[in-house]
């Protein structure tokens, strides 16, 4: 009872109903959904919302970093340029903004408590155990966050977790049905098969001149060579700042004689309590009830204190703590409610103290112990300490430095050198690239945008400095530049070619093979050459790929054999016959787990959007023209 907001607080990102919504976008940020930000132009409204340009191209940018970071080199940057992936950032957002609206039309308000609970729960904010207003202003300022900014997301996390509720707890599966889907995805099937050669229809596959040219002019946009550009840049990082910056010895042992607290464990106190619960909406006679009970009980322990424990797990109305003799653990101050902490820190070892009045009810206490608060040898500290004192430096520094960078950068338009001089970097040089296939820093969507724009590519001068990630300044200027050009039919014939033919073979063995499949299941089985039988499952294997595996599964078996075929990625064709299937003897609980727990996700998922459609029904979302348009 006790540990309700401690418990109330966890995960509170994860509880964030943008899973539900979309999957591929579960981990996205929620900055400023209800209000966009208009500056950049609207791309979309929902009711009297909108959804600004520069809002949908921060949250395009923001995935792209996440899918990066997730995926390490098997990133590719294209993807968040297609339009199906904007397409989905944008409907995203869209139902976002939606269930938002739904959750203020139904009176859905985060309490103040709320936010101040989990705030304090956050160790990122927290001094010696306690929440810091001087550090959470701090941490959020080194991210680019204001704490309006950050503490309107924890509402808005709040209100779209108390939506997405009936959808999550509703669900259920039948047991049933997933024993019965337990059993088809175990099954496994004996299977042969026989190949259709290339070779068999080689002397078929004729390509004209004619169909070239038409296959080149109807994909001119394929045989393109995008505009690419080269350039110069140079980057003014804070984190580059502060390794720069040189401590002295006698600042470590200064700030480390000013801060001892910060430099160990916290007085730590462990207590047991016992609880007699009562709300505090609770009518006058069920608290005086409540009481008399908490009255009673601490009058047997004063007069018996060995049987605290006893009582504990009898009466206590606590059931985390009651199983434990009513122990609550070790704690620091700031993490119980206040009229609990402060009797805690007031009681002396075995001392029972009572009655304790909380939001939570009445409390008779028993301090079982004390851990002085410990502080670790100056030398332990040197590292953290050397840490802090450069980002507090570097801070003031970025902030003077990045002030005259962006002024040099304006000043000298033909030219980085004096920006990068000022600041202690070097000019660099990039590789060509595309708007479109553009490395860090220039996947920045801004500052693309500025790069490939024909005023910069014509005059070569610099852009202005565009914070790329938090704490991130670049400044560019275009050195070279090579137009679009579309490739002539002479350099792409042979390709064309190649590919009509792979095309026009994997049709013709197609048609053979459906010929064979019609001759098989009338009981002709000549002239082909079957494989040995092979008992497979539903994963792909070296001999049968995820096609394959999926054709097996997909054909008829009410009569064996059966019959079935697909064209190979090779362009070969493959014919199976599937001569018995083999169900499983026992399922293996944690196959059933697994299928339930995706079958529970997927029905979530499915109401999740039902709420959706039934809420967005009540508001006028509107999608502006060239909305999802890339660069």
């Amino acid at each position: 009872m006790l540990e309700a907001i401690r418990k109330h607080a966890h995960g509170w990102l994860a509880k964030v109903i943008l899973g539900l919504i979309a999957v591929t976008f579960a981990l996205f940020g929620i900055e400023s959904y209800m209000s966009g930000d208009r500056s950049g132009g609207i791309v979309a409204e929902v009711g009297k919302v909108g959804i600004s340009r520069d809002e949908f191209t921060r949250e395009i940018q923001g995935q792209t970093d996440r899918m990066r970071d997730a995926l390490g080199p098997a990133f590719d940057p294209t993807v968040a340029e297609t339009a199906d992936f904007r397409s989905k950032v944008l409907d995203s957002l869209i139902e976002r903004k939606v269930l938002l609206q739904g959750a203020q039309a139904l009176g859905i308000l985060t309490p103040d408590a709320y936010v101040a609970s989990v705030l304090t729960q956050i160790p990122s904010f927290q001094e010696d155990g306690k929440f810091s207003q001087q550090r959470y202003e701090a941490v959020l300022r080194q991210n680019g966050r204001t704490p309006a900014a950050f503490e309107n997301e924890l509402r808005q996390s709040f209100m779209l977790d108390i939506m997405s509720s009936p959808v999550v707890h509703a669900s259920f599966t039948s047991a049933t049905s997933m024993d019965q889907l337990a059993r088809w995805v175990a099954q496994q099937r004996e299977v042969s098969w026989a190949d259709l050669p290339a070779t068999m229809v080689a002397a078929q596959v004729k390509v004209e001149t004619a169909e070239i040219e038409r296959e080149y002019k109807a994909k001119q946009a394929e045989f393109t060579d995008p505009e690419q550009i080269r350039v110069e840049y140079v980057e003014l990082d804070a984190a580059a700042v502060a390794a720069r910056i040189e401590v002295s010895e006698q600042a470590v042992a200064e700030f480390y004689a000013a801060n001892p607290a910060r430099f160990g464990l916290p007085e730590q106190r462990s207590a047991s309590h016992i609880l007699i619960a009562v709300d505090q909406a609770a009518d006058p006679a069920a608290r005086a009830k409540a009481k008399a009970k908490a009255v009673e009980l601490l009058a047997t322990v004063q007069k018996s204190p060995a049987r605290f424990g006893e009582l504990a797990r009898t009466e206590s109305q606590d059931p985390g703590s009651a199983a434990q003799d009513g122990s609550l653990g070790s704690f620091g101050r700031g993490m119980m409610v206040k009229p609990f902490e402060d009797a805690v820190f007031a009681m002396k070892p075995n001392e029972i103290r009572g009655l304790v009045e909380s939001d939570f009810g009445y409390h008779i206490i028993r301090l079982d112990g004390i851990q002085p608060a410990q502080t670790a040898p100056l030398q332990e500290a040197r590292g953290a300490i050397v840490q802090e004192l450069r980002k507090q430096q570097a801070q003031k520094q970025f902030a003077d430095l990045a002030e005259n960078f962006g002024n040099l950068v304006y000043e000298n338009a033909d030219s980085l050198q004096p920006a990068a001089t000022a600041v202690g970097v070097n000019v660099r040089q990039s590789d060509w690239m595309s708007a479109k296939v553009a490395p860090p820093p220039f996947d920045h969507a801004a500052l693309a945008d500025a790069l490939f724009s024909p005023e910069s590519v014509r005059s070569r001068q610099n852009t202005e400095a565009f914070e790329v990630r938090p704490g991130v300044l670049v400044a560019a200027r275009v050195i070279e530049h090579r137009p679009a050009r579309l490739r002539p039919l002479s350099e792409v014939a042979a390709t064309i070619e190649a590919r009509l033919r792979t095309e026009q073979s994997a049709r013709l063995l197609a048609e053979a093979g459906a010929s064979r499949l019609k001759g098989l299941k009338g009981g002709e089985e000549g002239g082909l050459t079957w494989s040995g039988f092979k008992v497979l499952g539903r994963q792909p294997t070296p001999e049968l790929d995820e096609a394959g595996i999926r054709a097996v599964f997909r054909v008829d078996t009410g009569t064996l054999p059966a019959y079935t075929g697909y064209t190979r990625a090779d362009g070969t064709y493959r014919i199976l016959r599937v001569s018995r299937v083999v169900d499983a003897s026992a399922l293996a609980p944690e196959l059933r787990a697994s299928i339930e727990s995706g079958v529970l996700q997927a029905q979530q998922r499915a109401d999740m959007q039902a709420l959706i459609g039934l809420v967005k029904a009540g508001y006028k979302v509107k999608v502006h023209p060239n909305a999802i348009e890339g660069r």
